[in-house]
């Protein structure tokens, strides 16, 4: 009876392991689409990065099936050939102008293939077709182009800074050349008016007094060589008159091109213009293309740890649980500033506040200490407020704040990527003697072992 008993329960050991065995096997092929009905495609790639054998194929984000063979090509010229096991359940929504990618888990996870849905006019891929495959996008790629484009903008500005000193050289000489010339020909053209000034008053007091009947009159009407002799005098002195209004034309026609707004001198200074703002236009651009790189989230965090910040994002709630000291070296040093030292209110308004010369003074006398040191690490003006509902608070904080990082960055020059304005509100932690706190506090935030922490 004992040992029926004892097989008895070793069979339904035995019996309740196997149930348990097909009940998981079932449970795996099913996650494995092992009995749904399939269907096979095919898609080709130059490179398959990270693509291998039995990785699993999604059709717009729904797992869809898996890879089951990579055949490699005869000749490098060729394309890896991939064959794909797809669900007949999705298969209206894999078309004939549907394209296959390699993707990516997440940022480091593994790479899987996504098809797109395709268009509504294409029929459904036929079994055992081929759809296209388009090329995986490298990092690598992309970093090795970045260096590629930085290196080509440092040539560009070491080119563009030759190029701009001889300009300026150039434009020197041109302007010293322009003005001995100027000195030089003044002298003559004074000397050429002057004579011919008085070569015009000679002529016309020679033919007045002809005119007149006065001197040699009486021998004129006599003597026809003589009459000759001054005709010819008169001719000849108008015509020196009439050479000299020329060389004086040509002359005052040279200064007026030296001066003219379209002249060889305005025209280099116009150019040397055009140069100098195509130059700043550079500058601006790759300073937009610097500030996108620092957003990119690909390359936040290297920027981050080497000191970029973008304050402007930074909440209160995550400024408060110490964003900007955590898990780095850096610590914080506050100066606290009462309201009533820095600000009065508005004539005009009297809601209003604004910085008196006073406080200025005050906050001059705060910032001090800490000015050679800023360069290496972040100044924010804490401001806090405990009048009125909490909008109220908000709002006045911010405005203090907002007041005295303004005034800091005007009066010091300090950087505005560095330098933010936070309104805490009534939450004033740490404040003197633990009381609420009307005002600010200017919290500097440096690598540790900069300076001595001030008590």
């Amino acid at each position: 009876m004992a040992t029926s008993a004892r097989v008895a329960g070793v069979g339904a050991f035995v019996l309740g392991g196997l149930v348990l065995f097909a009940i998981g096997l079932f449970m795996v092929g099913e996650r494995q689409m092992a009995f749904a009905e399939k269907f096979v495609v095919y898609t080709e790639f130059t490179k398959i990065t990270g693509l291998q054998s039995g990785a699993v194929v999604r059709v717009l984000g729904a797992k869809a099936g898996t890879i089951t063979q990579i055949l490699p090509p005869d000749t490098p010229s060729a394309k890896f050939r991939v064959r794909l096991e797809l669900a007949e359940s999705l298969h209206q929504l894999v078309r004939a102008d549907s394209i296959a990618t390699v993707e990516t888990e997440g940022l480091v996870g593994g790479s899987y293939l996504g098809i797109g849905m395709g268009t509504s006019a294409a029929p459904p891929v036929p079994p055992e077709s081929t759809i296209l495959g388009k090329e995986p996008f490298e990092i690598s790629a992309l970093m090795q182009q970045m260096g590629d484009t930085i290196t080509k903008v440092n040539a560009t500005l070491d080119d563009m800074k030759g190029d701009v000193q001889n300009a300026v050289v150039a434009v020197g000489d041109t302007l010293g050349n322009a003005n001995a010339l100027i000195v030089g020909v003044t002298d003559d053209v004074k000397t050429m008016a002057a004579s011919g000034a008085r070569l015009s008053g000679d002529a016309s007091e020679i033919v007045a007094g002809i005119r007149n009947g006065r001197g040699l009159v009486g021998k004129l009407m006599t003597d026809d060589e003589l009459y000759r002799r001054a005709t010819a005098i008169a001719q000849q002195t108008e015509e020196t008159a009439t050479n000299a209004k020329q060389v004086l034309a040509i002359a005052k026609s040279t200064l007026e091109s030296f001066q003219a707004t379209d002249g060889p001198v305005h025209g280099m200074t116009a150019t040397v213009s055009q140069t100098m703002e195509g130059a700043r236009a550079a500058m601006m651009g790759f300073a937009e293309n610097m500030d996108a790189l620092k957003h990119n989230f690909m390359l936040r965090g290297f920027f981050k740890d080497r000191g970029y910040f973008d304050l402007a994002d930074l909440s209160p709630a995550a400024y408060r649980l110490g964003s900007l000291t955590k898990g780095s070296d850096r610590q914080v040093t506050r100066v606290w500033l009462s309201s009533a030292v820095l600000f009065a209110p508005e004539p005009d308004a009297p809601e209003d506040e604004h910085l008196t010369d006073a406080g200025k003074a005050r906050v001059n006398a705060a910032i001090a200490p800490f000015l050679e040191y800023l360069a290496s690490g972040i100044l924010m003006v804490e401001g806090y407020a405990q009048d009125g509902p909490l909008e109220a608070r908000y709002l006045r904080s911010r405005a203090r704040a907002t007041a005295v990082r303004d005034y800091l960055i005007g009066k010091f020059q300090l950087d505005t990527q560095t330098s933010g304005a936070m309104p805490l509100g009534g939450e004033s932690v740490g404040s003197p003697g633990g009381v609420p706190w009307n005002g600010v506090a200017l919290a500097v935030i440096l690598p540790k072992g900069t300076l001595a922490v001030r008590k």
